[in-house]
This record gives C-alpha cells, structure tokens and sequence, in this order.
C-alpha cells in the first residue's frame, strides 16, 4: 500500500478491492517492461485458464460488529459522496461530515439527494431540522415567490419555510422521510 494514504482512504480502498490488497510494479525501464509483458503473457492465459479462481474469504463478522461495520461502510459511502459533491474537500473532513451525516442514520443516496438539492455537506444539522418538520429533499426545489425553498432555509430558517409553505397549499408528508 502506499505510505502517502491516511487510514480512511486505506479503509476506502479495501472496501473498493473487497479486501485484496494492491500490487505494486516493480520499478523497471518501460522497455524491459513491454519484452517482459510479451515473453509472459502466453504462459499467464494458460495458467488463468486451468487455475480455479480464487477469492479472498472475508470472515463474516459477528452481531455487535456487524452494526459498527455497517456504520464504517455508511461512512465511507458518504464520503465518497461528498467528495463527488465537493472534491476540494480533505479526507479529514470528509470523515468528519460523513459522520455528522451517518450520525442522522441516513444512507449514501439519502445524503446525496440533500446534497444535490442544494444543502452543503457541513449542513447537517438543517437536513435533520427539515426531516423533523417533514421536509425532503424535493421540497427544497419547491420555489416561494420566486426564490427557492433551500435559498430561503439559510434566511428564514426551517420554521419560517415551513410556515410559508403551508400557506401556499403544502402538507409535509405523514411521516417525514430522509429522501426523496
């Protein structure tokens, strides 16, 4: 592995190679290495060809680590998440959003559809205020005199919305829901 990955983005890639690890190329000049790939290729089909495909065997965890290990994975898929979002962003902060987020007990696509409607990854805390009051994320598309819903969250603040949406005719779902 490279010495230059944090241990998130080693965690990230394991998860990516489902446990096998990455093999490095021997440092060669590109010529010695185009006549080594030529000379051995017919012997590699021949040995892919009558060996069994073997699968690294991921030893299937037990109850409580299940749970944590389901946390892990929530956290590095919405990691991936923000980074596809905002890719200026550190591995240290993204591990810390991703945890603000996973935290709310949301999904990756969850996350992503409050993401793409127009909240920043460091707004968690408004995406739980609208969940609570019945918002989702299609509602933050929904314009109110001409300005939308998630334009006006950072001005008038969730209840304010809310109360302003009501008036123009909206009900929140029965039972507020994380995407939509």
């Amino acid at each position: 592995m490279d010495d230059n990955l944090d241990a998130l983005e080693r965690l990230m890639l394991a998860n990516l190679l489902e446990g096998r690890q990455p093999r490095r190329r021997a440092a060669m000049p590109q010529a010695q290495r185009n006549s080594a790939n030529r000379q051995s290729a017919p012997q590699q089909r021949n040995q892919s060809r009558n060996a069994p495909a073997a699968r690294a065997s991921i030893p299937s965890p037990a109850a409580p680590a299940q749970v944590a290990d389901l946390r892990q994975t929530r956290r590095l898929d919405v990691g991936r998440v923000i980074k596809q979002i905002d890719p200026r962003t550190t591995p240290e902060w993204r591990s810390e959003m991703a945890a603000a987020w996973v935290s709310l007990n949301l999904t990756a696509a969850q996350v992503h559809a409050w993401l793409t409607a127009g909240l920043l990854p460091a707004q968690h805390e408004l995406a739980k205020e609208c969940i609570d009051r019945g918002l989702s994320p299609a509602d933050m598309k929904a314009r109110i005199d001409g300005v939308r819903v998630v334009e006006r969250l950072r001005g008038d603040g969730v209840d304010g919305v809310v109360d302003m949406l009501r008036r123009n005719g909206w009900k929140p779902a029965a039972t507020p829901t994380a995407a939509a």
